[in-house]
């Protein structure tokens, strides 16, 4: 999942003497999000579509109709763009670029490749492409969150038991996160389990704790898993409910 990969491409440019109204105009004729601003060639700038609404002119504005165009006009792009700008390199992974962004609280960064020279440009959609591309997540198939313990084998034993149902895994996924210490957290999505494979999955995956949350989707089933529902669960089964 390099970005070189799913970076958008080919780049769409301004100059930082151009004026506010081109910008505005690519912004409305292309599906686009960001500019990359350059001067004598040299990448000096970011100009968003956030950057263009905050630079229109309010409601309130004592402008008449004639004077706004050319106000807009001579208001060039140096003047209203973001610097310095972020950048990120092409060999970096989606995921590096995903926390740069997090971290700076932006959209979005123009890549470049080794020798400095711009590439594209990696958004939030790029990221969610990538993302819902690994996790096959737009397929169809069943999902499995479960709380596991911290320990070797433990992924192991999951997946050996979706294989003993006949199941394929398309992805997964383990986090530490908003997790007490000594677990983790884990995401299996999965293909290929037959509706009552399935629904004796989740029984035993139900029965044996850890697991939090199960979906198969293309039957509209979701459920939610805690402490207490493993308990009715069992308080259920021993009753003989």
């Amino acid at each position: 999942m390099l970005i070189k990969e799913w970076m958008s491409q080919p780049v769409i440019t301004i100059e930082s003497d151009d004026s506010y109204n081109t910008a505005a105009k690519l912004f409305r004729t292309r599906v686009i999000s960001m500019l990359p601003v350059f001067k004598n060639r040299e990448l000096v700038g970011i100009i968003t579509d956030g950057d263009i609404k905050k630079a229109t002119p309010s409601d309130a504005t004592t402008l008449d109709k004639f004077e706004m165009p050319s106000l807009l006009e001579s208001l060039k792009i140096e003047s209203i763009m973001s610097k310095p700008v972020l950048t990120i390199r092409d060999d970096r992974t989606v995921d590096e670029a995903a926390v740069t962004m997090l971290k700076n609280g932006i959209s979005g960064m123009p890549v470049i490749n080794t020798a400095g020279k711009s590439e594209g440009i990696i958004t939030k959609s790029d990221i969610f492409r990538c993302f819902v591309s690994f996790t096959g997540a737009a397929s169809k198939g069943q999902i499995f969150i479960f709380k596991l313990a911290d320990r070797p084998g433990a992924i192991k034993s999951i997946i050996d038991r979706i294989r003993g149902k006949n199941g394929r895994l398309r992805s997964v996924m383990t986090s530490y996160d908003e997790i007490e210490e000594g677990f983790k957290k884990v995401v299996f999505h999965t293909f290929g389990i037959e509706p009552a494979q399935f629904d004796s999955l989740v029984r035993n995956f139900h029965e044996g704790g850890g697991l939090i949350y199960a979906a198969d989707p293309s039957r509209g089933f979701r459920m939610i898993y805690n402490e207490y529902s493993l308990y009715m669960y069992k308080r259920m089964h021993e009753v003989g409910a």
